[in-house]
């Protein structure tokens, strides 16, 4: 049986995914030393520290760091392909949107309800955001286990 819902954000990069959820409930910097060139996640006290961001949707409060996270998340996306299909954030950082744009990769923000509550790590998510600013669709896909 799945669960399915959608939600209404702000779409501050535009574009159209899907993809797994890797959520981090802490802030997250795309900086090398935060999350290194191979998208594995290296950050003490981070509990997704050894996980890989590569072709996820990644969910996090926001952004933490500098100006030098726009460049990483720039880097493992068009070069390395090791960065993630697209952002959820509370508050997407303008950090932030300056990679993702970069990147063609859709990150939203201003959800409808707190993606770090109604979004699990596994979860299915399509992604809807087509114009910067305007409402972007975020629809979730719980999976449970026929047995549970």
């Amino acid at each position: 049986m799945e669960q399915k819902h959608t939600y209404t954000g702000t779409a501050r990069s535009k574009g159209r995914t899907a993809g797994e959820a890797l959520v981090c409930d802490i802030n997250l910097s795309w900086a090398p030393c935060s999350v290194v060139n191979d998208g594995t996640i290296r950050a003490f006290g981070n509990k997704l520290n050894g996980q890989s961001v590569k072709d996820k949707i990644v969910v996090y409060p926001t952004v933490t760091g500098s100006t030098s996270g726009a460049f990483g998340l720039l880097f493992k996306v068009k070069e390395a392909h090791t960065g993630p299909k697209a952002l959820i954030c509370r508050d997407v950082h303008y950090i932030d949107i300056a990679g993702a744009i970069a990147s063609d990769i859709p990150a939203i923000d201003g959800l409808d309800a707190d993606p770090l509550e109604v979004i699990q790590s596994g979860d299915w998510v399509e992604i809807v955001a087509d114009e910067v600013g305007k409402p972007a669709t975020v629809t979730v896909i719980r999976k449970h286990a026929a047995n549970a």
